[in-house]
């Protein structure tokens, strides 16, 4: 709930800046109006070349027409673009290129625009007391004659405060009120009373829930057109809370657009009926598409971070290329008189050339090394931020519910959330023994391979377990081998591979069938095992990135990705291979291959 209203204030503070910008065009000339119009269309559109060429081309404009106030006004528009598409380490590069720029200008009077810039990326990123710091420093400083610059940051400052000091938050959104109220229509005086059911919502005041939403409910009637339906199923969802009609607000809460929110949301109102575990499992699928958001936006700031070095690096190469230009001129001059010592000091530079090469080499080897090596840590701990910390809040939020002899449950429903407390350890489990697994193949290059292995009654006593289960999912056996065929291999080793594709082929397929069947490759006179399912298949691109580590292909599925990665480095250790058959097309098969002597 809390990013989407601050998602809807930074369309907000955009639309008041393009309004703005308008006004100021249409008072100017046909070439602003032009400019700026483009600059509206393609900002609310995802082609970024497109907007970033608009919004300089408007620039450029302004600059040439003196007009500074509007300049900084448009580039504060192309912060506000990248904040809203999560591009936050771009935003305050920019937003700090426009403080140095207004600096240089003697700009004092737009100082004001960088500072709430800052208040809304830090609120964006959860630094709470920071962008209170900085809404607070910007009314500091914008001129008070502005009402729409006043208004956005007392809604800022209410958004901010609104789960933590509730009251505080009603506040400031009472004195955007007052403005709006003496400057404004109704349009915007209706927006800021929806979002005040909201605010009264988070302080669970009732009474102010219900009065402000018949203020908002008689709004929508007299207003017509110009009435603000930007909070309008939020404020009925609150509405419907506050009537304790628990039910219909959840089946309201669907009608949102934000994920995020709806989960968000829910999890308050099955709190408020006292149904906590529908809130745990609510707040469970909200923590976990906030993390995969969170885990995008990470890696969009470690992009940038990579791509500033490298600019620098770029930049250190120019200096040292302009430094040797000066070196050669010099030698140039010192051989005219000295052709001797330049000779000698000719050969010496070769040496010392030759030498650097090798080193640059050797540098270059260790930075890619370590690239690969920050690419699978940072895949690493997004696999297991998500995958370990699921399963520990399912057993920490039952283990609560359990022992709390105030709870009352069914034998029923106990035992189940036993079992889900189980399976989570068991998931647990698995996966620390997933990573001792990887960790330990690693480090060796060849496997034993002592056991005489009968190939089709080992897949007959793997699929025994799966089989005796009911499934909506068929499980067949076709053996293509004869009986007799047997090779000398690791057995223990060959199981896991063959459990770890079938336990993927199980994953993904939620019904249909799954066929395991056994035959010999004349061509590469292998043994083959395919596992071939009927379910999601493996998107075009993915053929090979699916074998890396940590790699997963739908983050929401359970595992850390080591599964298939496991498979092919055992396989290949026993000389033959694990590969994904592309050309079949009705979900996926894997086919493992071992030398039949």
């Amino acid at each position: 709930m809390t990013k989407l209203r601050n998602i809807i204030t930074i369309l907000f503070i955009a639309f008041a800046c393009l309004s703005a910008a308008f006004v100021r065009a249409q008072e100017a000339d046909d070439t602003a109006s032009r400019l700026l119009q483009r600059v509206r269309i393609t900002f609310n559109q995802n082609n970024e070349q497109e907007f970033y060429e608009a919004v300089e081309e408007y620039g450029n404009y302004l600059l040439k027409q003196g007009d500074i106030s509007g300049f900084y006004l448009n580039w504060k528009n192309e912060v506000l673009y990248d904040v809203n598409h999560n591009h936050f380490y771009r935003a305050m590069r920019k937003t700090m290129a426009m403080q140095s720029d207004m600096e240089k200008r003697g700009a004092t009077g737009e100082y004001y625009k960088t500072t709430h810039l800052q208040g809304i990326i830090y609120s964006l990123r959860g630094n709470i007391s920071l962008a209170r710091q900085y809404f607070e420093k910007a009314l500091e400083q914008v001129d008070h004659a502005q009402p729409a610059n006043l208004i956005s940051l007392y809604m800022d400052l209410s958004n901010i405060e609104m789960d933590t000091q509730p009251q505080e938050a009603l506040n400031h959104l009472d004195r955007a009120i007052d403005v709006i109220k003496a400057n404004y229509s109704g349009y915007e005086y209706s927006d800021a009373i929806g979002f005040k059911v909201i605010v009264a919502f988070a302080m669970r005041d009732w009474g102010l829930v219900n009065k402000t939403f018949n203020e908002y409910m008689t709004l929508r009637k007299t207003l017509g057109e110009d009435f603000s339906t930007t909070y309008y199923n939020y404020a009925v969802i609150c509405k419907s809370a506050a009537d304790k009609r628990f039910d219909d607000a959840i089946k309201q809460t669907y009608e949102l657009t934000n994920t995020t929110d709806i989960f968000k949301f829910q999890t308050e109102i099955y709190e408020l009926a006292g149904d906590t575990v529908r809130a745990f499992e609510s707040q469970k699928r909200y923590m976990a598409i906030k993390d995969s958001v969170n885990n995008v936006i990470m890696s969009e700031e470690m992009v940038g971070s990579a791509t500033d070095l490298q600019h620098a690096e770029e930049q250190s190469e120019a200096a040292n290329k302009l430094k040797r230009v000066y070196q050669w001129t010099l030698h140039i001059v010192i051989a005219v008189a000295l052709l001797i010592g330049f000779l000698i000091y000719r050969m010496n530079r070769l040496r010392y050339m030759r030498r650097l090469q090798k080193q640059n080499r050797e540098l270059l080897i260790a930075r890619d090394k370590c690239h690969e090596s920050e690419r699978m840590k940072v895949n690493f701990l997004q696999n297991m931020s998500h995958e370990i910390r699921t399963p520990l809040n399912i057993i920490s939020g039952y283990a609560q519910i359990i022992s709390d002899p105030q709870t009352l449950m069914s034998d029923m429903e106990r035992a189940d959330m036993a079992q889900r407390i189980t399976h989570s350890t068991h998931t647990i489990v698995r996966i620390v023994d997933e990573l001792l697994d990887i960790s330990g193949k690693e480090s060796i290059h060849y496997i034993d391979k002592t056991d005489m292995v009968g190939c089709n009654d080992l897949v007959r006593q793997i699929l025994a377990p799966y089989m005796e289960k009911a499934s909506a999912v068929e499980i067949v056996f076709d053996p293509q081998l004869k009986e007799c065929c047997s090779i000398l291999m690791n057995r223990i080793e060959v199981e896991k591979i063959l459990h770890h594709l079938l336990d993927n082929a199980l994953k993904f397929t939620q019904q249909g069938t799954i066929t395991f069947s056994t035959h010999y490759d004349k061509q590469d006179h292998m043994v083959c095992f395919s596992v071939t399912d009927t379910g999601c298949g493996i998107k075009e691109g993915d053929e090979e990135k699916i074998f890396e580590h940590f790699y997963k292909s739908d983050i929401y599925k359970e595992g850390i990705g080591l599964g298939l990665s496991l498979a092919r480095r055992v396989a290949r250790q026993l000389g033959g291979d694990v590969i994904l058959d592309t050309s079949y097309k009705e979900g996926s098969r894997f086919i493992l291959k071992l030398p039949k002597e």
